[in-house]
């Protein structure tokens, strides 16, 4: 019970923050069907992280899947922040499709 308080801030934020335009962090065991708009959901189980899956911030309708797995080539971080903002590292290049190319930072898309 003294974990409630906690979960509902975090949930509160991460509202707000979508309210704003901004990607949030959401971690699952599976990688939903459909994802959610500005939802990073890293998908993983018992402390793994396996990747990172979200729709293209360009509007193609698109889901862009990309490997947190320590060591693989390419290879992303993902950061979540206090206020369940997503931060990826490095950029996002797309070679196919709309070919976007973009940081994610604090939850903002930052064009390149």
């Amino acid at each position: 019970m003294a974990g409630l308080p906690v979960t509902l801030l975090r949930a509160s934020l991460s509202w707000v923050a979508r309210r704003l335009g901004r990607h949030t962090v959401d971690f699952v065991d599976e990688e939903p069907d459909t994802p959610a708009p500005r939802t990073v959901y890293v998908v993983g189980e018992d402390g793994h992280q396996w990747f990172a899956a979200f729709g293209c911030p360009c509007g193609c309708g698109e889901t862009i899947k990309l490997s947190l797995v320590p060591g693989d080539r390419p290879g992303w971080r993902i950061r979540r922040h206090w206020d369940g903002t997503a931060s990826l590292t490095p950029s996002v290049w797309r070679q196919v499709g709309c070919q976007s190319h973009f940081w994610l930072r604090k939850g903002r898309t930052d064009w390149c």
